[in-house]
């Protein structure tokens, strides 16, 4: 009788929840002063998660992240990285979007990685349909398989970005020391002020208006 029950149960039709999934994470060392870049830096501390989004017409009823990896295969120091918790995906009505941090990590490496989970539905009967987000081209992508879930990122090589940041700095130098030679650094000093001055007074007189 039990079995026929399972039987039964096999036989209908699946509920397919359609969810748009990106790899997101954020510095754990965050500076003021430092700028916002949109990909991993090699030997930046950096927490990590997913934006999850239910794209589908129908509420899903929530599901298990039970294993998150973070994979190279570049030469000799591939490796792969699971993530230490298991988290929970909460109930998403259509369009609702949520983030989720759930661990940390830092690369001694650069380039090209993966980002896989696997999804447990909370649901009997329910299967999970992920998509790949390119931000580039601004599209979704269906994975193959129920269920799972993998993209590529990059990890920015720290190398690179001192380099660019070197780069940016002689290039702010020359354009200060070119200035001076053309119009002198103390009046192109004054004309800097008086353009800020001006531009307060008229926030000013803005805001007195506003006020009025």
């Amino acid at each position: 009788m039990e079995k026929n029950k399972e039987e039964q149960m096999e036989m209908l039709p699946k509920k397919q929840a359609e969810l748009r999934l990106q790899f997101i994470h954020r510095p754990i060392k965050k500076r003021w002063y430092a700028r916002k870049y949109p990909f991993l830096i090699q030997n930046e501390p950096f927490e990590y998660g997913l934006k999850i989004k239910n794209i589908g017409s129908e509420p899903f009823s929530g599901a298990t992240i039970s294993k998150f990896e973070i994979s190279s295969s570049s030469g000799f120091d591939g490796f792969i990285q699971q993530a230490h918790s298991k988290p929970k995906i909460k109930a998403l009505n259509p369009g609702e979007e949520f983030e989720l941090y759930f661990d940390r990590y830092t690369f001694w490496h650069e380039g090209s990685i993966g980002t896989r989970c696997f999804l447990v539905p909370d649901k009997d009967g329910e299967v999970i349909k992920t998509y790949q987000h390119h931000r580039d081209h601004d599209i979704d992508e269906p994975y193959k398989k129920e269920n799972e879930w993998w993209h590529d990122y990059y990890c920015q090589s720290q190398q690179q970005l001192l380099q660019t940041r070197t780069n940016n700095l002689i290039l702010l130098l020359t354009t200060i020391t070119v200035i001076e030679a053309i119009f002198g650094l103390k009046d192109s000093l004054k004309f800097i002020i008086s353009l800020l001055a001006m531009s307060l007074s008229h926030a000013v007189t803005f805001l007195q208006w506003l006020a009025s």
